[in-house]
């Protein structure tokens, strides 16, 4: 578990440093999404939540790591409500928006990737 949760911390980590670096990839990918990597982003924000819910108890930001999980776990219930089509919108609205947004959502990723490595 610790193993797969430290990989995924580390997929994360750079995917979101490619993002702050050249902000034209998260157009790329948002253009290219289908309904199957909707539905996968938005369990792996929610599955990615429960992980920091879980193991929050056990480290000395607990706050923080709470915060993060019901944030994650809320966001991907909400994408799942919202369903692909109204996403999808929203997520090429922002991308093709400002690239400070977009770097700023990367950023986010860095910190999100950042804790899962620290959680092993």
């Amino acid at each position: 578990m610790k193993i797969l949760v430290w990989l995924i911390g580390v997929a994360i980590t750079a995917m979101s440093i490619l993002v702050i670096l050249k902000p034209q990839i998260a157009r790329d990918l948002s253009e290219r999404m289908n309904p199957r990597m909707f539905y996968f982003g938005a369990w792996a924000r929610i599955v990615i939540g429960m992980i920091f819910l879980v193991i929050s108890e056990t480290r000395s930001w607990a706050t923080l790591f709470n915060g993060l999980g019901i944030l994650l776990v809320v966001v991907g219930a909400y994408a799942l409500q919202s369903g692909y089509e109204r996403t999808r919108e929203f997520v090429l609205r922002v991308v093709h928006g400002n690239e400070n947004v977009v770097r700023v959502a990367g950023a986010v990723g860095v910190l999100v990737g950042i804790l899962l490595i620290s959680a092993t």
